[in-house]
């Protein structure tokens, strides 16, 4: 319950935090001319996560300065407990146990040619989270748990529909490390995301 009111906090944070209009600002000189927008949107993606698939939902929001360079926060969990054969810590090897994810953090992103009807962005991701492995016959019993850190890069496929409405695609490789499970290892943690987002606000 905690990590689902949490995600729905940085949900309602990027939607509407982060939206705000273009304001420019001149130097003394009248040149070095800089903008400062933000947008901010939901996403859901699936992700493989221990040789299998399942579904994530979060949110991002952050400020864009010149329409190029973009910073803020996001978070995300596993939408379905992934289940899976393993180690349930008390003598048996074969227990139907579930996975359950969520981490938050901040990123930094380069936008190419905004303004084009089609562009690219490359985010990259920093997150701490938790990864807890459950018995799956029972979802209040926890069988172990570890806090982890995330690097996460990625490359987005924008559409500018309007000014203030970009959806897009996106692909990204997510790197676990410090994980201390006895049943899931960092690169069992570690896998690719595939997704949409959906940015409200403006470059």
């Amino acid at each position: 319950m905690r990590l689902r009111f949490l995600i729905i906090a940085f949900m309602a944070m990027a939607t509407f935090g982060f939206s705000q209009e273009t304001q420019t600002i001149f130097s003394n000189d009248g040149t070095g001319t800089k903008s400062f927008g933000g947008y901010g949107g939901p996403f859901i993606h699936v992700t493989q996560i221990n040789n299998d698939w399942g579904g994530i939902i979060g949110g991002k929001g952050g400020v864009v300065i010149n329409g190029k360079f973009a910073f803020g926060g996001l978070g995300m969990g596993l939408i379905n407990n992934m289940e899976f054969l393993g180690d349930d810590l008390n003598g048996n090897n074969n227990a139907s146990l579930s996975l359950v994810y969520g981490a938050g953090g901040v990123f930094a992103e380069y936008i190419f040619n905004f303004e084009s009807l089609i562009h690219f962005s490359i985010p990259v991701n920093l997150m701490a989270g938790s990864v807890a492995v459950q018995d799956a016959t029972s979802e209040d019993l926890e069988i172990e748990s570890s806090g982890i850190f995330i690097i996460e890069p990625g490359i987005n496929l924008e559409f500018n529909l309007t000014k203030y409405f970009k959806p897009g695609i996106y692909l990204s490789y997510r790197q676990v490390f410090g994980s201390s499970l006895v049943n899931l290892s960092d690169q069992d943690i570690s896998g690719v995301n595939i997704g949409l987002i959906v940015k409200f606000g403006s470059y």
